[in-house]
């Protein structure tokens, strides 16, 4: 990849429609390349496409979501399946973030099949249908329309990048491609066998909104920083809070992720943990902790992040989780 790709397309990566997806992608890049020209930067990032053989493709698929200027996300129940997928989003979402007020459009959903599920939150808060893009459209989906209306699948091709041109004029801040690699997912990490019977899995990510809406109660608007965002912490941040954390004890075994967590409990009650995923990998139990600490009203929870470790002193990780946890509370926002 020698430049930043114009557009990612991103997908689920099923065999029953790969072909279908790659056709899609070639004709979006060759309307993209229609309109701007061929001096221009037109190409679409595909990752079964655009990886050469030979590459180093965790490394180019993050550049090229760390630079692109839109994300094409082609929705099916099995794209909120896929973890990639979810990095994918958020990724998007956290530089629409960073880039303040008003937040470009970077990231344009299209219902690639019909999707029986109920949509993430960070998902259904954007806009997926449009009357641009036709009356067939609106009652149908992509795939559909590939195979049975071409003339209506043409008129959302067009209009979707006559969208994105008029769009890409408003700048987007890049993230680099470490930190688009280990970005946490909006959504994507299955519900432990617990979970799916008693109550929905916790989110691994939200948006700036999400975060700012306690369950149950209204909203609260964070106070403006003097780096321009609002939440208590940014996206790195937030991802050196969770890798803290697992370099601390509470990553080290499932014996002192309980005594640290039980700790925590103990320090916020009658604050709930239950929606804290309290199964699967330690580093996706750790998201579940920030995220719910960071949806709250108050820092309290995420000071008891910090306090609960008081028990291993210093030892590796619990330093920093410490400063990361006392930046968050100083940038908390008034209740």
């Amino acid at each position: 990849m020698t430049q930043p790709p114009f557009f990612f397309t991103s997908y689920a990566g099923r065999d029953a429609d790969s072909e279908l997806v790659r056709q899609f992608h070639a004709r979006l890049q060759q309307e993209v390349a229609i309109k701007r020209g061929v001096s221009a930067s037109h190409e679409g990032f595909l990752d079964t496409d655009s990886l050469e053989h030979g590459a180093r493709w965790r490394r180019d698929l993050s550049q090229a979501l760390g630079t692109t200027r839109f994300l094409i996300a082609l929705l099916s129940d099995d794209f909120f399946e896929r973890k990639w997928c979810g990095r994918e989003w958020a990724v998007m979402e956290e530089r629409m973030r960073l880039a303040g007020d008003p937040e470009p459009i970077a990231v344009l959903p299209l219902f690639w099949v019909p999707v029986a599920r109920e949509l993430p939150p960070s998902v259904a808060e954007i806009q997926h249908r449009t009357p641009r893009f036709g009356k067939a459209y609106r009652h149908s989906c992509v795939v559909d329309l590939m195979r049975g209306d071409r003339p209506a699948y043409e008129n959302l091709v067009i209009e979707l990048v006559t969208h994105m041109l008029r769009k890409a004029t408003a700048p987007l801040p890049e993230m680099d491609a470490a930190t688009a690699a280990e970005f946490p997912p909006a959504f994507g990490l299955p519900a432990t066998r617990e979970t799916a019977v008693q109550e929905p899995a916790a989110p691994v990510y939200q948006s700036t909104a999400d975060l700012y809406t306690p369950r149950g109660g209204p909203s609260v608007s964070p106070p403006a920083r003097a780096n321009g965002s609002s939440a208590p912490l940014s996206g790195a941040e937030r991802l050196a809070l969770v890798k803290a954390l697992a370099h601390s004890p509470v990553g080290r075994t499932r014996d002192t992720w309980n005594v640290w967590l039980e700790a925590v409990r103990q320090m916020v009650e009658p604050t709930q943990l239950s929606l804290v995923s309290d199964d699967g990998m330690a580093r996706n139990r750790i998201i579940s902790v920030v995220n719910l600490a960071l949806a709250q009203r108050s820092p309290k929870v995420m000071r008891a992040l910090a306090d609960a470790l008081d028990f291993w002193g210093d030892e590796e990780g619990v330093a920093e989780v410490r400063l990361l946890v006392d930046k968050a509370a100083d940038n908390w926002p008034a209740p």
